[in-house]
């Protein structure tokens, strides 16, 4: 996964460190091949469910019983490409938690516009001024909360990897049938499903 060149997965970039990781993939066969096999594969998949929007995007992200505050949800876009597929992926985290985390950079950067505007104008004032004193606290506020992105990335890397891993297998479609190949009994399995079902 993410090392793949020349394939039929191949791995066109990959975004360094963001608050909303990306990666982009080149696949040779079409957008609606690409999108019934993720759409088959994800029907009694247990470990990652989502669902097939129109017009070309998928949605995939863990059960509902593991989710956490930090669980991924990755955000798939396949389009027509020169030769076959092109697909824009983006984790981020529920739409929810989001926009709570955009709202906490929002406020921080207006309370530093407001101290530094206020302190500005007790200093011209000829008072102490103290509200450029809470400009540095606005500051820490919005670092702390960049670096809670990267910390849910890090308390939720298992989980993305299970998902990306998800779509991989589902594109390339190794086991012929629709299936990822890590949804798809072991061969012990089917034995004996077979010796069951001849006896």
């Amino acid at each position: 996964m993410g090392a793949a060149a020349g394939g039929a997965g191949e791995v066109v970039r990959e975004a360094g460190p963001r608050p909303r990781p990306r990666f982009e993939l080149q696949h040779a066969e079409a957008p609606e091949v690409l999108l019934a096999r993720v759409k088959a594969a994800l029907q009694g998949h247990r470990a990652v469910k989502g669902m097939v929007l129109p017009p070309k995007r998928i949605e995939l992200t863990v059960p509902d019983a593991e989710r956490k505050l930090w669980s991924p949800q990755l955000t798939v876009d396949v389009m027509p490409g020169d030769q076959g597929s092109h697909i824009r992926a983006r984790f981020g985290p529920e739409p929810h938690i989001w926009t709570f985390y955009v709202a906490l950079h929002a406020v921080s950067v207006f309370g530093a516009f407001l101290c530094l505007t206020f302190g500005i104008s007790q200093w011209v004032a000829g008072s102490t001024p103290w509200a450029l004193y809470l400009t540095p606290l606005s500051a820490v506020l919005s670092g702390l909360v960049h670096g809670a992105a990267y910390v849910g990335q890090g308390l939720g890397s298992d989980q993305m990897y299970r998902v990306r891993a998800f779509l991989e297998e589902a594109i390339a479609d190794p086991t012929g049938d629709g299936r990822p190949e890590a949804d798809r009994p072991s061969p012990e399995a089917e034995s004996l499903q077979a010796a069951r079902a001849e006896g």
